[in-house]
């Protein structure tokens, strides 16, 4: 199911939060979100996987940029959980 981000990693500006690269995030987010094996840690590994960094990776740019989309997707999981708001 992650790989509904790949278009959205191969921009060449994801990187930069830049709010046109959130949107694409959050649309590709939205294909997913719904789905109850939808793990943003494993989405998070699976960016990290396509970016080829290392595991040990945490502090880098790329890393810290991933993680704060990934602090995103699990806000967006999180609201609709507790809010008890059901698919479209």
């Amino acid at each position: 199911m992650y790989e509904i981000f790949d278009g959205f990693i191969r921009a060449g500006t994801w990187q930069t939060r830049h709010p046109s690269d959130k949107k694409s995030f959050h649309l590709a987010l939205g294909k997913v979100v719904w789905f109850d094996d939808f793990d943003p840690d494993q989405l998070a590994n699976y960016l990290r996987d396509k970016l080829n960094l290392p595991p040990e990776d945490h502090g880098s740019y790329f890393a810290l940029t991933i993680d704060k989309y990934c602090d995103d997707a699990w806000a967006v999981k999180d609201f609709l959980k507790y809010n008890s708001i059901p698919r479209p």
